[in-house]
């Protein structure tokens, strides 16, 4: 049941529909006949939920009713990365677990029209759809959120998610129980990359940050990785060095964020942006930064892909539907430049 008293079919079929044929447009949009050429596989395995927002018209009051708007849309970090790789081209294919109802299959669906292989995503029969309900106030800032997560709790991975045929690029969110993601880690080693997604759920990945992995997180989930408060990225990113990490990407707003590699950190500050939504900028970021790994980009031209993708999301009411055409034939240049400087040397 929802929160309205109604069950999901009443409302999931219509709101995934819309976006399901956005994705259509997002995909024509970006077509070039050569879908696939140039990138590396990705598996993306982790969340693939409803999303129930709701955001006040004014400012948000505790303890009472606020008028404001309520919208669904799918969501999960894992998904929403996924569904902005497959949408520029990139070969995805998805891992993970949804209930046997009308949210679930149209999480699917969803997934397919975007591109994807999403023969591996689990049904099960006895769970329900995952939520995540969000709060936030006139600014757009988030003031109260509940996750309604836990089908992922007992969900064990399957063969798919540990294969290395290929030889693809990893990533998963932190939605996963720590036991499955040091099965991913054990799997992949090196090819994996690891998102915190929220402080609740950054200490599942503390156990495997000398693992070789490459991690992303913003400040405050750095904190749990690493122990102890800290103040900035690049702070951060030295605690993780220290703890034994060898590759990292941390995120603090409009700071500068940091980049963790090869025992060395750098800053890099995110251009002035025009502030219109903050939806999904991380997952924008994330999915640039992927598309230009599985171009072939270095670390760094990556993680400046992530912060173009981030600026558009910024300025894009609601979360980004496609990653656009610049941006992708940025992540294209990167992995180019970085052949073109292998066959030199």
């Amino acid at each position: 049941m929802s929160l309205t008293g109604k069950s999901n079919s009443d409302f999931v079929p219509v709101v995934f529909r819309e976006d399901r044929e956005a994705g259509h447009q997002g995909r024509n949009a970006l077509k070039t006949g050569n879908r696939g050429e140039g990138f590396r596989p990705v598996l993306a395995v982790g969340g693939c939920h409803q999303d129930v927002l709701g955001r006040t018209s004014g400012a948000y009051e505790p303890a009472t009713s606020c008028p404001g708007i309520v919208t669904r849309r799918p969501g999960g970090v894992a998904r929403n990365v996924a569904v902005l790789l497959g949408r520029a081209g990139a070969p995805c294919r998805f891992v993970s677990m949804v209930g046997d109802d009308a949210a679930g299959r149209e999480l699917v669906a969803e997934l397919e029209a975007a591109g994807i292989d999403a023969s591996a995503v689990v049904v099960d029969a006895a769970g329900r759809t995952g939520t995540y309900l969000a709060i936030h106030d006139g600014a757009g800032e988030l003031v109260s959120a509940v996750s309604d997560l836990g089908l992922y709790d007992g969900f064990a991975l399957p063969a798919a998610a540990l294969a290395t045929d290929g030889d693809p690029l990893v990533f998963a969110d932190a939605n996963l129980a720590a036991s499955e993601l040091a099965r991913l880690s054990k799997a992949h080693g090196e090819n994996l990359v690891l998102d915190a997604i929220s402080r609740a759920k950054a200490p599942r990945l503390r156990p495997l940050v000398q693992s070789g992995a490459l991690f992303i997180c913003n400040l405050p989930s750095a904190e749990l990785l690493v122990g102890s408060a800290v103040s900035r990225p690049a702070e951060a990113a030295e605690r993780l060095r220290a703890a034994g990490a060898r590759r990292a990407v941390v995120t603090g707003g409009a700071r500068p964020l940091a980049v963790l590699e090869d025992g060395r950190v750098t800053e890099l500050a995110p251009e002035p942006a025009e502030v219109v939504d903050v939806t999904g900028v991380g997952d924008a970021q994330t999915a640039g930064l992927l598309l230009a790994l599985s171009a072939g980009a270095t670390l760094i031209a990556a993680v400046r892909v992530g912060m173009a993708a981030a600026r558009v999301a910024l300025a894009t009411a609601g979360a980004l539907r496609a990653l656009p055409e610049d941006v992708v034939a940025m992540a294209i240049g990167a992995g180019q430049e970085k052949g073109m400087r292998i066959a030199a040397d």
